[in-house]
């Protein structure tokens, strides 16, 4: 970072380094925030990720006081705090963990992140889920109910169970040869029809009877009827909430409520430590020019980045729900000897991955990043020629973003099957995603321990507890190259 070293600097000089002020500073550097965007989904995503990190320094540096006012003898070492940090805020804009899940600061090791489903009061059925299938059947107060004519039966009656509205009923009576007959209701409980299409119903019985939603009618025997002619009823239920309402046994599926649900987050403390020898750090100076604990500093950034992404990519990868969408490679080239012809066939095949992801989500449309194995990634390379793939230059590892296709970023990681590939939804504004980052203490020194057997050598831990995790697997789905 451009102002690393003024940073460091600045708040080297207070009594122990102040990583608030420190965040606040490195916020700034327009090479970090450049870094962030370009891990984020969106801007929007990028600014509740950057708030995040703030908050954890923040709830970090009461503990830390808490911690030197418990061991006031052990004095802090400036230059490990920074590495630190340093490891920390880098790790923050090159983990993967922007494009796959939400990140949150955690006020306990134990997190709960709340959301509502909406449910039906009668049955109990999950009718607007978080996230999910949604069950919108039977809610419009419009109904509709077809059935065939019984040969030789001339009369008919059908329950809805419904208040019906005066006036709503229309019944249509389709015969076999298309032609259609069109009833009315006249409000008064009566089937207007043509002449010589209904008779008198037995007992005089009601045709009508729109508190009980029963529907009465007798056909002519001029009519003659058939297995082949079809009736159809439409009509329209009462919800204004008359008292007679409640009398109905089935008091339709247009009640609601919410319900609360919550995920579950843990987070895992988890420890490095690294041993060194001052001698060989003090001749590594001399005769190489090196100072290893800078080297020490960027392997750290580099352990501490290779743990988050791989516990991302085992997420995502173990937690797949569905069977994967198919993509027939080894018969598109049978089929088409143009090698244009087949990368798009395996471009017509992601618009059948997004369908699968919308269907079991609803909320995730289309994908916005993908996470792949070996060769479903040098398939998306191999677009390069149709104008749609970008790679990304500065990639220096193999499990990194490898480029963008259509402007989706897509990451390689070698924990994935080969012939795999995850399409994720995560919205622009960051709010939900098929993983979580939960972060409650960043990377934290632990005091310098010498060997007092050889005074030359000291080991020195850094301990981290976050959380990394799969929490909706409904906004993933996994497709496969065959």
């Amino acid at each position: 970072m451009k102002v690393e070293n003024k940073i460091f600097a600045e708040c080297a000089t207070e009594t122990s380094f102040n990583e608030t002020k420190a965040f606040s500073m490195m916020s700034e550097d327009e090479g970090w925030k450049e870094a962030l965007i370009k891990s984020s989904i969106s801007e929007i995503d990028a600014t509740m990720r950057q708030s995040v990190y703030s908050k954890v320094f923040a709830q970090y540096k009461e503990m830390k006081e808490a911690y030197q006012k418990a061991f006031s003898g052990m004095t802090e070492i400036p230059l490990l705090g920074n590495q630190h940090f340093n490891a920390t805020m880098a790790s923050y804009v090159r983990s993967i963990a922007g494009f796959f899940a939400i990140e949150r600061s955690m006020d306990q090791p134990t997190a709960l992140l709340w959301y509502n489903d909406l449910l039906g009061v009668t049955d109990n059925r999950v009718v607007l889920p978080n996230v999910g299938k949604e069950d919108l059947n039977g809610i419009n107060a419009r109904f509709t109910t077809t059935a065939n004519f019984v040969a030789g039966n001339n009369e008919y009656e059908v329950s809805t169970n419904k208040l019906l509205i005066p006036g709503s009923v229309e019944m249509n009576i389709v015969r076999a040869d298309g032609t259609t007959i069109k009833i009315k209701d006249d409000a008064q409980g009566n089937l207007l029809a043509p002449p010589g299409v209904l008779a008198a119903n037995s007992g005089d019985v009601v045709s009508i009877n729109y508190s009980t939603g029963v529907i009465t009618f007798t056909v002519t025997d001029e009519l003659g009827v058939t297995a082949d002619d079809k009736y159809s009823i439409i009509g329209f239920e009462d919800v204004a909430g008359d008292p007679a309402f409640g009398q109905l046994t089935g008091p339709g599926n247009n009640r609601f409520k919410i319900k609360t649900n919550y995920y579950l987050a843990t987070a895992e403390p988890d420890m490095l430590v690294a041993e060194s020898n001052l001698m060989a750090m003090a001749a590594a100076n001399k005769a190489l020019g090196v100072n290893l604990q800078d080297v020490a500093g960027a392997k750290l950034v580099e352990l501490y980045t290779k743990l988050v992404n791989g516990k991302i990519a085992k997420a995502l990868n173990d937690n797949i729900m569905g069977n994967p969408v198919a993509i027939p490679m080894t018969s598109y080239k049978a089929m088409f000897t143009d090698f244009n012809s087949q990368l798009e066939a395996f471009q017509s095949d992601l618009v059948d991955v997004d369908t699968a992801l919308a269907k079991q989500s609803v909320k995730g449309v289309r994908a916005n990043a993908y996470l792949v194995g070996e060769e479903m990634g040098n398939m998306f390379r191999k677009l390069r020629q149709t104008g749609l793939w970008q790679d990304n230059v500065d990639s220096s590892y193999i499990n990194d973003l490898l480029g963008y296709y259509n402007g989706i970023p897509v990451v390689r990681h070698m924990d994935v099957p080969s012939k795999r590939g995850i399409a994720s939804y995560k919205p622009t504004d960051g709010s939900i995603a098929p993983c979580i980052r939960g972060i409650f203490l960043p990377l934290t020194n632990t005091p310098i321990v010498g060997n007092y057997m050889n005074t030359s050598q000291f080991a020195q831990g850094c301990y981290y507890q976050e959380v990394n995790d799969s929490i909706v697997p409904e906004l993933e789905f996994a497709f496969e190259l065959k």
